[in-house]
């Protein structure tokens, strides 16, 4: 708690503030309706109508911008949290929120079986190794891991986003510990929290740029 103040309000008690609010706003003009008619029976409403028409469509805009945002708030917050047990472990990583393709997710059953992915992850890039991770009821959870040495190429590839639109992942070729090939690809998100993919374009060239000279000096 702040000194000499209130705790900041959680986004639950903002979204019920809002909520009781408009359900506030709702209740009076429906009372001053009631008001008016039991007074005034023969007064023209249409322009009341209009008015409750108004407020009801802004209420209802406002309280789906409310659950909108309180799930973009909700959903960075796990990323987040992920990102901070991920950085516990091993402080100097650096992380990129992502989302797993197809073809990840039939990887990581392979190698873990009864073990799904979920539709964020994090990749965590470090001096060794590439790890992907996920949070699993709050637990941090590494999914894959990938040595640099092991690792033949990165790049660029066309694949539909979990959406159906038109993406564009990024590719890691690496050998197994067993010596198979395999390929490991998963979508960039543009932020924590966020589902919105990243484009081909300069970002993902200079995310490919930067883990292909970690494979290198790896």
């Amino acid at each position: 708690m702040r000194r000499g103040g209130h705790a900041p309000w959680s986004t639950a008690r903002k979204f019920a503030a809002l909520r009781w609010t408009i359900v506030g706003v709702w209740a009076a003009l429906l009372a001053v309706r009631i008001v008016v008619v039991t007074t005034s029976p023969d007064t023209d409403l249409v322009w009341f109508g209009i008015t409750e028409a108004v407020a009801i469509a802004v209420g209802v805009a406002l309280i789906l911008f409310a659950l909108v945002r309180a799930r973009g708030v909700r959903l960075r917050r796990e990323d987040e949290a992920l990102a901070l047990a991920i950085r516990r472990i091993d402080p100097t990583v650096w992380l990129v929120p992502a989302a797993p393709t197809e073809e990840l997710r039939r990887s990581v059953a392979d190698l873990r079986p009864g073990l799904a992915l979920g539709d964020r992850v994090t990749w965590a890039f470090g001096a060794t190794e590439a790890s992907l991770w996920e949070l699993d009821e709050r637990r941090a959870t590494r999914m894959l891991v990938i040595r640099w040495s092991r690792m033949v190429h990165v790049g660029l590839e066309d694949e539909r986003t979990p959406t159906g639109a038109r993406g564009t992942a990024v590719v890691l070729h690496h050998v197994r510990m067993d010596d198979t090939p395999a390929v490991a690809t998963f979508f960039v998100r543009s932020g924590p929290g966020s589902r919105r993919m990243v484009g081909r374009g300069p970002r993902l060239e200079r995310l490919v740029a930067d883990l292909a000279r970690e494979r290198i000096v790896a």
